[in-house]
């Protein structure tokens, strides 16, 4: 580099005006925005993978997010200048005469450069954050400029500094945009992204490459600026068909270049940077404004005759902090154009997430297991459970009272059922029976469920169909079934009624103090006359009255409210007795409904439950979380921040 490009260079970052300077402030103010919404979209990414949408990473506003806006929004106007173009163009020629010296190694054979080079001032790397500026790449110090030729897997980035390089001027040389290794486009495009200003290298034989002109009109709708270079070119042979190769270019792409200058064909010059560069005047007239750029078709280019000059000369006359702002301010648009940036990908989230909850909806309507059949529980396995409970949480003398008689009945109980048994009787498992009923509902539900899920697979809702399809074509009837029935016989049902009652009891004891101190009273009453009730149950009402007292749902309190009826022949307060025993049986069978209540919402989420882990795994899950996204508080959260910097930049728009 020589000393005369080195000075242009040195004093090209000083020229910040004060409009330049407030508009670089109000965009450092975005920053914490800027990262506020980084970070709420990842977690929104996070929270929203039921939804399968295609990822984050890839999608071109959120690497200008993370590549340009994050690393780039709070730090001083240095500018990123990106030697691209397609294959053997000689980009890395025009980077070592930018650099002034033999930077980065330039080959003859094709896709020569498989890894950017970094030219970085003197003492950058310790006031900067290299791998934030360029978070695609591993930055590894340079050592030879053989190392941007290695074909190895790892996408990196070789730098080195100079003490001549300004301190606000980054300098990188490119992979081809056009090669045939995916590997270098996906370089390349994190380059484009990270820099501020691309100095376009063309030939006769790339300017109108596919390729090459969609790596460009990108570039032109992130607002880029750009030098375009003409390298190869035979003079004066081709001073007529340059403008038409440039023209075609720039109305194909958009791209409106500041400077255009033609580098002629000499190698031997090229190899020992001492190419001239050859500056020329154009007037694009019909270049068009692609979405995303802030300038119009045609720009104002300074009248002049035809110079040779230093690339290092022309970046010295642009305005670091002005193109810094522009490319910044573009790439800031593009993330938030409603039609490709972080609005489209909400709406994404949105028409995906009402697809799951019209999904939910549809087998919601049509699950039979919340409207299964389902049998009613054993009241006499409630009622001893209750009375069991009951029993523990008596005052000591009654417990006495009572726990003796208890014992004299079960004794006559027990005669009579010994006499029953001899007559032919068999005492029936209430457990067993319940247990029974309770299958034959399990497989009414399941018959059901198949039928429903077929009909469901045929409602055209993709999300279902492709899913239950598998489930359906991978999984039989039987073999559910089966593992079912192992896990049902295997259900300890008198756990499942202890916890019930004792919940009930306590909510009683706890919620219900009038009540409960009432029973108490009742109980110690009826403790006085247990000779007469005991041995009047044991033997009168033993056989029959107990099992109409079951059935009927009065059962809580059986005990209670047969002595508390004797009662009323033997003691002056009967009467009393007989109205409150009505007021406390009434009690006892709402708190008996209550736990059947109960006692069915276990045993449906214990089916369902089933069903999940056995059949049906996390679609539920997936479909219940899916239809909720859109309505998340970090969706919301995005939201918000999204129309903060909406309203930001319209107020910096507004004179």
């Amino acid at each position: 580099m020589s000393d005369g490009s080195s000075n242009a260079l040195a004093t090209a970052g000083s020229r910040l005006d004060s409009g330049s300077a407030a508009s670089v402030g109000a965009l450092r103010q975005m920053g914490q925005r800027i990262r506020q919404l980084s970070e709420s979209l990842v977690r929104l990414e996070s929270a929203a993978r039921p939804l399968q949408l295609p990822p984050l990473d890839g999608r071109e506003w959120f690497d200008l997010l993370q590549r340009k806006l994050l690393p780039q929004l709070n730090d001083d106007a240095y500018l990123i200048v990106a030697v691209v173009g397609g294959t053997n163009i000689g980009k890395s020629v025009v980077f070592n005469h930018i650099a002034g010296f033999r930077a980065s190694a330039s080959s003859p054979l094709a896709s020569g450069t498989k890894h950017p080079v970094a030219l970085i001032p003197q003492g950058f790397d310790e006031s900067h954050d290299l791998s934030a500026i360029f978070p695609s790449f591993e930055l590894r110090p340079w050592s030879s400029g053989d190392e941007a030729l290695l074909d190895i897997p790892a996408h990196c980035m070789f730098w080195r500094s100079h003490d001549r390089v300004p301190s606000n001027l980054v300098i990188l040389d490119t992979p081809d945009v056009d090669s045939d290794a995916p590997v270098n486009w996906q370089r390349a495009d994190a380059v484009r992204q990270a820099a501020d200003v691309l100095v376009a290298v063309l030939t006769q034989q790339k300017y109108n490459d596919a390729a090459v002109k969609q790596f460009f009109r990108k570039a032109a709708m992130e607002d880029k600026a750009a030098i375009i270079v003409f390298n190869q070119v035979e003079l004066p042979d081709d001073e007529e068909y340059w403008p038409i190769w440039l023209n075609t270019f720039c109305r194909e792409t958009g791209l409106n270049p500041e400077y255009v200058y033609l580098a002629p064909n000499n190698r031997k010059a090229a190899e020992a940077i001492a190419l001239e560069f050859e500056e020329r005047i154009w007037k694009p007239g019909d270049a068009p404004q692609l979405p995303g750029a802030s300038r119009p078709g045609s720009i104002a280019i300074p009248n002049g005759t035809t110079s040779r000059v230093s690339l290092a000369s022309a970046l010295s006359q642009m305005h670091f902090a002005e193109i810094k702002l522009r490319t910044l301010r573009g790439s800031l648009q593009f993330v938030l154009n409603p039609d490709t940036g972080v609005q489209a990908y909400l709406n994404e989230i949105q028409a995906r997430s009402r697809q799951f909850h019209e999904a939910a909806g549809v087998f919601l309507r049509r699950s039979m297991v919340q409207h299964a059949d389902w049998p009613v529980p054993p009241n006499s396995l409630l009622v001893n459970e209750m009375w069991a409970w009951w029993s523990d949480h008596r005052e000591a003398w009654t417990a006495g009272v009572h726990g003796f008689y208890s014992r004299i009945s079960g004794v006559l109980r027990n005669g009579v059922q010994a006499v029953r048994i001899r007559l032919g009787y068999v005492p029936a498992d209430a457990i067993a029976e319940y247990r029974e009923r309770e299958w034959d509902a399990i497989v009414r539900v399941l018959q059901q469920l198949y039928e429903q899920l077929q009909i469901i697979t045929k409602l055209n809702n993709p999300l279902l169909t492709e899913r239950l399809e598998s489930l359906l074509s991978g999984t039989t009837c039987e073999g559910l079934l089966s593992r079912l029935h192992a896990d049902h016989e295997r259900f300890d049902f008198h756990t499942l009624v202890h916890e019930l009652v004792t919940g009930e009891m306590e909510w009683l004891r706890t919620e219900r103090q009038p009540l409960f101190e009432l029973l108490r009273k009742f109980d110690g009453a009826t403790a006085v006359f247990r000779p007469v009730i005991t041995i009047g149950f044991a033997l009168g009402g033993g056989i029959g009255a107990e099992h109409f007292l079951m059935d009927a749902a009065t059962q809580t309190l059986t005990h209670l409210a047969v002595d508390s009826t004797v009662a009323v022949a033997t003691t002056a307060a009967g009467e009393a007795a007989v109205d409150a025993t009505a007021g406390l049986m009434g009690q006892a069978k709402a708190s008996l409904l209550r736990l059947h209540q109960k006692f069915k919402q276990r045993r449906e989420v214990w089916l369902l439950e089933q069903i999940r882990h056995h059949f049906l795994g996390d679609l539920l899950t997936d479909l219940e979380a899916g239809a909720t996204i859109s309505r998340s508080a970090t969706c919301q959260d995005v939201t918000r921040l999204l129309n903060e910097l909406v309203n930001q930049i319209k107020q910096q728009e507004t004179p």
